[in-house]
């Protein structure tokens, strides 16, 4: 079988979805070639290089149109048509590059549409950005969506909240097509690089100074204000003057303002040398972090839950529907208000099994999923 996967914009050392199954699908012996962008998106652009070191082939166009995160190129149609696929993966609407996809007449692949859209898609920060959103997503957006409901053979939503939000724009009609059209999957996973590792654990806490049987939280993702580390920083340090030990590893920090300013925060902490601020890494680096860990603490929607949830780690999450379908008693536990309460119960859970987690988080592995979509494509 060839597959075509489409998507704006293509970062192999990125773990965005794309990728991860464009790497599957090669791995399970089909003809994988990426239709994409030589954009890469504002807000990586200061960590992340365009490469294209992969087993499959990327062919890149140039944008025509760029506004935010939505792009568009020439020629895309043609690109597709050439390599014949069997079926078309898009990923992306929103960001308006798929759309000559869906145009297409008498075309011959079977046509497959992921849609992430859930609550934090749409969050608007004032008034004025709110007005700029809706103007956007009337002029540019809704007509793609709308397509991309009508011309897919099969719709792809990877959050439990995503169709909720696509509705919220669609007619009673279009809602109920979306409906129709759609089989839940999830993110996930690369189960190569994310698995639990007892040496890499003992070696880890070895370099950091962490002792072998030290309770650690870890929090990994990309340091920025609305991430809000501080409230978790805060709790560390009620934790453990109240007596009981708690490390706290800090993984994405960026070389900017922000990063500075925090790290002088947390140098005002009694417990300052129990919080380990690490760069930004790559795959290998975090799953040593990870594994060093015994708790991931997550205040948002990020594709780390899935990796540290590969390790084994006992997860704190927001009550957040798009994530509501992660958790369960063994594995961690969801939050309304995060307090000092939460994470002293994750303590007493954290380090106790951890094998059995790593099992049950199989099923959000990305080989799991490609096969999942190969399946539901032959139905």
């Amino acid at each position: 079988m060839k597959i075509a996967i489409v998507c704006g914009h293509f970062l192999p050392d990125m773990g965005y979805i794309e990728v991860h199954l464009a790497n599957e699908f090669h791995q399970l012996n089909y003809d994988v070639q990426v239709f994409t962008t030589n954009v890469i998106p504002r807000y990586v652009k200061s960590f992340v290089e365009l490469t294209d070191n992969t087993p499959y082939k990327i062919k890149r166009l140039a944008a025509s149109f760029t506004l935010g995160q939505m792009v568009r190129s020439k020629g895309l149609v043609t690109a597709v048509e050439g390599f014949d696929p069997d079926l078309v993966i898009c990923i992306g609407v929103g960001k308006l590059f798929p759309q000559p996809i869906y145009k297409i007449k008498n075309r011959t692949f079977k046509l497959i549409t992921l849609l992430g859209d859930n609550e934090e898609t749409y969050i608007s920060k004032g008034t004025i950005k709110k007005i700029k959103d809706t103007i956007l997503q009337k002029a540019f957006k809704k007509k793609v969506y709308l397509n991309a409901i009508k011309k897919s053979d099969l719709l792809l939503p990877y959050t439990p909240s995503t169709n909720e939000v696509i509705m919220q724009f669609l007619s009673d009609a279009y809602a109920e097509l979306l409906i129709s059209k759609s089989k839940e999957i999830s993110l996930g996973f690369d189960h190569t690089q994310f698995y639990a590792d007892e040496v890499e654990r003992s070696d880890q806490r070895k370099q950091l100074g962490i002792s072998k049987d030290a309770n650690v939280l870890i929090t990994a993702t990309r340091v920025v204000p609305e991430k809000k580390i501080e409230e978790i920083i805060d709790f560390v340090t009620k934790i453990n003057k109240k007596g009981t030990a708690l490390s706290y590893i800090i993984v994405g920090f960026l070389d900017d303002a922000y990063a500075k300013e925090l790290k002088a925060y947390i140098a005002k902490k009694e417990c300052k040398d129990q919080i380990y601020c690490q760069p930004f890494a790559g795959v290998a680096q975090i799953r040593k972090y990870y594994n060093a860990s015994d708790i991931a603490i997550f205040n948002r929607a990020a594709i780390s839950i899935f990796e540290a949830l590969a390790t084994g780690l006992y997860l704190i999450l927001p009550q957040q529907k798009n994530i509501g379908h992660i958790l369960n008693e063994n594995n961690g536990n969801y939050y309304t208000q995060l307090n000092e309460a939460v994470i002293l119960n994750a303590i007493n859970l954290g380090q106790k099994q951890r094998q059995n987690r790593v099992k049950t988080a199989q099923k959000f592995s990305y080989r799991n999923l490609a096969q999942n979509i190969i399946a539901l494509s032959e139905l």
